[in-house]
């Protein structure tokens, strides 16, 4: 029997690596995206209002007079003239830039394409006047690759190094009889809630254990009611990380090795 992790779907839209960006690249990056995406619809408007060639005459197509200037701009400021790149350096930005550029109506709205001309400008001006992004886009790429990597590897030896992973839930110590807190939990223990194991990996540990932070009542509501704990091979908290910081770690546990049931009976799938 196998137990499918709810918290994987529930946490999938999680967002993945913030921005490596600082607040002056990421304006350069927006007068970028917004300038590279004009100049494509000023050139797409171009070719589908293509006047036909006169027979034995080549086809002569417009394109945006201040392409090239654009370009040089982009070298200059983002160290790239590779649109796609570019365009896929910040998906937020190029969504809202897509969002705001307003195409002209048809190839007979004169008016519609001088205001996506006069917008152009105005993008190109914020773009020239911008900062430019230190180490250009391919090293910030790099760099994101790199860090991505480097919190895979610490995940992977997080997990590799740990005699016992479960999923907990906080659960009022008052739960417990007199008997079940004399079992799971130190003498000394004081704080009035403690962890209640679902399921977990490795090798299966009590039902009940005590919290790794000390939780009064009026914190609780505030705090994390379900954790994925990484124990030693004496039962001490190595790691303890929010459920919704977990997914890393839970898309590669995957399935559950063991389970407690609702009467309490440890269940090895």
């Amino acid at each position: 029997m196998f137990i499918v992790l709810p918290l994987l779907s529930a946490l999938s839209s999680m967002p993945a690596i913030a921005s490596s960006y600082s607040s002056s690249e990421k304006r350069t990056l927006q007068s970028a995206i917004s300038s590279a995406l004009h100049s494509a619809e000023i050139n797409r408007f171009y070719q589908q209002c293509k006047e036909p060639a006169k027979a034995g005459e080549p086809e002569l197509v417009m394109r945006d007079k201040s392409e090239s200037k654009m370009l040089a701009l982009l070298q200059e400021r983002v160290g790239s003239q590779n649109i796609e790149q570019l365009l896929a350096a910040d998906n937020m930005l190029t969504r809202r830039a897509k969002s705001s550029i307003v195409p002209p109506k048809d190839c007979m709205d004169g008016k519609g394409l001088q205001v996506l001309m006069d917008s152009y400008e105005v993008a190109l001006f914020s773009l020239e006047i911008s900062m430019p992004i230190e180490n250009g886009l391919r090293s910030k790429t790099t760099s994101a690759k790199v860090r991505s990597n480097a919190e895979q590897n610490a995940v992977k030896q997080l997990i590799a190094s740990s005699h016992a992973i479960a999923l907990v839930s906080v659960t009022d110590k008052n739960l417990l009889n007199a008997v079940q807190q004399a079992n799971y939990l130190h003498p000394d223990y004081a704080s009035n809630y403690v962890f209640k194991v679902q399921y977990g990996w490795r090798s299966n540990i009590s039902q009940y254990l005590g919290m790794h932070i000390q939780l009064s009542e009026r914190e609780f509501s505030s705090t994390a009611k379900e954790w994925l704990i990484f124990l030693d091979k004496n039962g001490h908290f190595i790691k303890a990380i929010s459920s919704d910081k977990a997914k890393p770690y839970l898309s590669i546990l995957l399935n559950a090795e063991w389970r407690y049931d609702i009467h309490g009976n440890l269940l090895r799938n």
